[in-house]
């Protein structure tokens, strides 16, 4: 449980971050006006009553994200596949897959798979996050998609790990297929 509750720490960190880096209820100004911090953070106390320049800056982009943050039902599963990549075409076949495998819940875990089990929507086997002979820090570690196997049950990671699980061996990596 406790591994649940850091995950969700961090995401609402990363959200957090997001939205500060967005420049998202900020107004408008322009990319030369100065920031002032403390006027505009809730967190850091009252807004002084003279504003004195931090520094001139020009503002970040607005940051996009193809993530979404919360899974409810196999409606967002979808929309996060679409926002990520998966062809259009594979779609009925993905959703078919994903409600079989874990019924749309990233948390899903078969300890009952061999590997160290299967992990979130997708149900990666731990085949492809352990470390083997031909891939010594794992194959989803190799290509840069997670970091462990419990990476596996942020809903983003999972469907960006079986994308490319899917371009190498097709539905076949899938027992309900």
């Amino acid at each position: 449980m406790a591994y649940f509750a850091q995950k969700a720490v961090l995401a609402v960190f990363a959200v957090w971050g997001v939205f500060v880096a967005s420049g998202a209820n900020m107004g408008s100004p322009t990319p030369t006006d100065p920031i002032d911090i403390a006027a505009q953070s809730p967190w850091l106390g009252r807004a002084p009553t003279t504003t004195t320049p931090v520094m001139a800056v020009a503002r970040p982009a607005p940051v996009t994200t193809t993530t979404i943050t919360t899974i409810a039902d196999c409606g967002d599963v979808e929309r996060l596949a679409v926002a990520l990549g998966w062809p259009i075409s594979e779609l009925q076949t993905f959703i078919r897959v994903v409600k079989a495998e874990s019924a749309c819940k990233p948390w899903a875990h078969n300890l009952r798979d061999p590997n160290g089990g299967s992990y979130g929507l997708m149900q990666i086997n731990g085949f492809w996050c352990i470390p083997n002979q031909q891939w010594p820090i794992g194959w989803l570690q190799a290509h840069g998609l997670v970091d462990s196997c419990d990476d596996l049950f942020n809903a983003t990671l999972n469907l960006r790990a079986g994308l490319a699980i899917w371009h190498l061996t097709g539905w076949h990596a899938w027992s309900t297929f």
